[in-house]
Parts: structure tokens; C-alpha cells; sequence
């Protein structure tokens, strides 16, 4: 008995999944052959210290198995502040505003740093630093004409190359916390110590991933790892 269109079909299919399984299977896999990297300042940072482990939004682990190998780091952040009440009106706030003294800088913004760090056999050291913005996005007006400002989701990405990790084992951190206001920034006609009670932790992010991925000296493979929530 001669072979249907569909015995035919099924032979050829089988084949083709056998193929794309050997592909998967090849040993030129995930290969990076070539990797270069131009960044500024160049890492690691000429920074050292011990970071508050509060700050901490996420951790990866990467066994380096060569002194010539690099590791790239990739983080995505998504954050937002607290809302922050004024503990005034809108017009007195308003008022406030328009009889303010130059010089005064008034804040639209609530600044974010974020932090990659290693901690190795070599001690910790600060491998990439980035500050990021969230603007005002509305102000509500509650019970008895009080104004609370109310501030922006944002997303952060940051990118950076270990140019120098210890071998062995490498831990990297990635941290959040309330960046720097310019000199002489307040808000006019609220308590003096507002600014000061505004804060960033890891209970300000909403989602993130980050990775790690040892990149090999030469044409060698990747080791991958990564982090999500």
C-alpha cells in the first residue's frame, strides 16, 4: 500500500522536529563571539564602601572562572514615591509661591540614585551609579482644601560592564535611594522639615528585573542569571 499525503506529511514534519532539535542542541548556542564596551566613568567606580542592605531592591550571583572575563549588568526599575501631603491649601500654597524670595528653587521633582555594587572576595566596591527623576503627575485636593502632590510611575533602566571581577564567586547588588536636591530647594509655605521626610526605599518599587551575564574571554560561552519579581 502506497504512502498517503498525510503518512508523507508526518515523515517530513517528524524530520523537521528532529532538525530544530539537534539546532538546540548545537554547540554554538547562546555564543558570544565578540563583546566590547565604552562607558563613562569606567567601571568598576573608584568608590568603595559597605551599602545599607535596606536599600537593597534585588541580588545576583556569578561565578567568574577567568581574570580576562567581564560581567554585564542590566537592571530595569519601575518606581514611584510616596505621595507627600503639603499640609496647606492650594491657595495658600499659591500665595506662598508668588511671595516667595529669589534664590528659593522649588522642587518638581523627587530624585531617585540607583546603585550596582559587587561583593567579592576583593571587598565591595561600587560598579555603576545613575539618578533618575519622577515629576509631579497631579495634584488632589482632600477634606478641607489640603493639597497632597502625587508623583509619576517611572521606568529606570541601567546598563553597565564589570570590567574587572574578582574570580570566583561575585554577588551584585542593585539599591535605591532618594537622590540629592539642589542647594537651597524648598517649598514655600510648608513646614521646613518637609523635604526632609521624604524617602526612597524598595517599598517604592513596583517591579523590576535584573541580570547578570559573564561574558567569557574570547569566543567562549555566557553563563547567565537573573532576578525577577
Amino acid at each position: 500500500m502506497s504512502k498517503s499525503y498525510y503518512d508523507s506529511y508526518e515523515s517530513k514534519d517528524s524530520c523537521r522536529r528532529k532538525s530544530h532539535k539537534h539546532h538546540q542542541n548545537d554547540d554554538e548556542q547562546g555564543l558570544l563571539a565578540e563583546f566590547d564596551v565604552d562607558q563613562s566613568p569606567s567601571v568598576p567606580v573608584p568608590t568603595t564602601g559597605v551599602f545599607n542592605m535596606a536599600s537593597a531592591i534585588a541580588e545576583v550571583d556569578v561565578k567568574v572562572d577567568d581574570y580576562d572575563d567581564r560581567v554585564s549588568l542590566l537592571a530595569t526599575v519601575e518606581w514611584s514615591p510616596t505621595d507627600l501631603p503639603l499640609g496647606v491649601t492650594l491657595a495658600a500654597l499659591i500665595t506662598a509661591i508668588t511671595g516667595a524670595a529669589a534664590g528659593i528653587v522649588i522642587p518638581l521633582t523627587i530624585p531617585a540614585t540607583f546603585r550596582i555594587w559587587r561583593r567579592s572576595s576583593s571587598g565591595t566596591t561600587l560598579i555603576s551609579q545613575k539618578t533618575d527623576e519622577s515629576g509631579i503627575s497631579g495634584i488632589a485636593i482632600l477634606t478641607g482644601g489640603l493639597v497632597t502632590l502625587l508623583f509619576e510611575n517611572v521606568t529606570t533602566t541601567i546598563h553597565a560592564v564589570d570590567t574587572d571581577p574578582s574570580k570566583g564567586e561575585n554577588e551584585y547588588f542593585l539599591t535605591i535611594d532618594l537622590g540629592t536636591f539642589a542647594p537651597g530647594t524648598t517649598i514655600p509655605g510648608v513646614a521646613p522639615t518637609l523635604l526632609g521626610t521624604i524617602t526612597l526605599t524598595p517599598q517604592n518599587v513596583v517591579s523590576y528585573t535584573f541580570s547578570a551575564a559573564e561574558i567569557e574571554d574570547n569566543q567562549n560561552h555566557k553563563k547567565y542569571k537573573d532576578d525577577k519579581y
